[in-house]
């Protein structure tokens, strides 16, 4: 399936992509806010395919990398892992194709204006300008992390995390030897709440840090001003620092804003780290180059020392390029995207309404990432997860990997072209016709 370079993709069930196509709305083609902002606005072809295999994707080759069980199946359809099938703006495209065409790949150093690149784009989406002392670099936002864990506590230090989140987060808690603390949601009327009571109970119990996810991945979930001051009262009660990863925060598909968790107060604002990237909003996960913001000016120069000291902050050279190109130039594409993205959505809930029995949509009010209930079926067939590699020939994210809550839940990608999610849709419903 994901070998073809057409506009559709050609596999043996290309006939029932044409089936359900006549009954999705497409995404509009431009949006008013980019042409207002940018001029005339350019086209974006969101519906092409593209061959990802021939440059090593981590995606179409089902596997996370060389050290983690690979799904098998022939003619897979790839909707898992949370990068999108879309090329990065064009202008993104040209400058890395100068750089390339230059030849020439020698230590880089950052744009003069870097920071204030960062600083336009936030204020202009997100209505957030942070001052330009309190940047930082960093080359991705996990490593950030991990060095934030090692400088500012000790280990058998706890660390709460709200799950079911963003597997990652396990693995750079307990490999740096601290203590993970789970703060389970609460799922009500298909929505998640955070659990005030027992995050008190944590932070009065050995917890020194703070993991959020903000917006939260798998659900999309885009925290209020009011949870997040609920959250902030009990770190502040309790000394907590709060590290808060806003890496989805771009792609809006509701009215609700995204509230930096440092905007909040100038006491949040003394005791967060604020981690941001391009990488999942501009498809540039391959080149990646990453953003912190910490106010507290002791902890700010005590962490640039401990990137400094772990060889961290050197730009790299596409990273930074890309980073710089995207927030100067890509308002128009993640606009454009966010719609069709947005249509995405909808053809989802849409479908599963009509021809997913057993399967409810958390609709995500950011990210391109769709949440599915599934557990009444993951009982009944064993893992439902692996019953749709097996019997659709389409590989989701198991619940299981977000920890506590996430079991019986799959996690769906929709960052892909509308055909592609089409054909995926219809061969789950197949598979669960079949099986009756």
């Amino acid at each position: 399936m994901h070998i073809v370079s057409s506009t559709r993709p050609a596999d043996s069930r290309a006939d029932t992509t044409r089936r359900i196509r006549g009954n999705t709305t497409m995404a509009s083609k431009a949006s008013p806010k980019a042409a207002s902002r940018h001029g005339a606005a350019k086209v974006y072809d969101f519906d092409r395919i593209y061959d990802r295999r021939q440059f090593g994707s981590v995606k179409w080759a089902n596997q996370w990398d060389e050290f983690s069980p690979r799904v098998e199946g022939e003619n897979l359809l790839s909707l898992w892992t949370a990068d999108m099938d879309f090329r990065a703006p064009e202008t993104v495209i040209e400058r890395l194709r100068e750089a390339v065409n230059h030849g020439i790949y020698g230590y880089t150093r950052r744009d003069p204006r870097h920071y204030e690149i960062v600083r336009a784009w936030f204020e202009r989406r997100h209505g957030w300008a942070p001052a330009l002392e309190s940047l930082l670099p960093a080359p991705a936002i996990m490593p950030a992390v991990a060095v934030i864990l090692r400088t500012f506590t000790k280990p058998g230090d706890g660390v709460i995390v709200q799950t079911p989140v963003y597997s990652p987060y396990f693995e750079v808690v307990r490999g740096n030897q601290r203590t993970l603390l789970t703060n389970r949601l609460l799922l009500r009327d298909n929505r998640y709440e955070p659990d005030l009571d027992d995050f008190e109970r944590l932070a009065a119990n050995g917890a020194k840090v703070f993991l959020l996810c903000n917006p939260h991945n798998p659900a999309g979930k885009a925290w209020t001003r009011e949870e997040l001051e609920a959250l902030n009262d009990i770190c502040a009660r309790y000394g907590l620092l709060v590290i808060s990863d806003d890496i989805h925060c771009d792609i809006r598909l509701s009215t609700l804003p995204h509230v930096v968790f440092s905007s909040i107060s100038e006491d949040a604002a003394d005791r967060s780290f604020i981690c941001t990237a391009p990488t999942k909003t501009f498809n540039l996960a391959g080149v990646p180059s990453a953003t912190l913001s910490v106010a507290n000016k002791a902890r700010r120069e005590a962490l640039l020392f401990a990137m400094q000291t772990s060889f961290m902050v050197n730009a790299n050279y596409f990273g930074r390029l890309a980073l710089e190109t995207a927030y100067s130039t890509g308002d128009q594409w993640v606009d454009q995207a966010t719609i069709y993205i947005g249509e995405n959505v909808r053809l989802v809930r849409e479908f599963a309404l009509a021809h997913l029995p057993g399967i409810t949509p958390m609709l995500p009010e950011t990210s391109f990432l769709v949440w599915l209930d599934a557990r009444e079926l993951d009982r009944k067939v064993d893992g439902i997860q692996r019953f749709f590699v097996e019997n659709a020939g389409v590989n989701l994210y198991d619940g299981r990997v977000y920890g506590p809550g996430g079991e019986g839940f799959i996690r769906l990608n929709v960052g892909c072209p509308k055909s592609i999610l089409q054909s995926g849709l219809q061969r789950m419903s197949d598979a669960l016709s079949s099986r009756k």
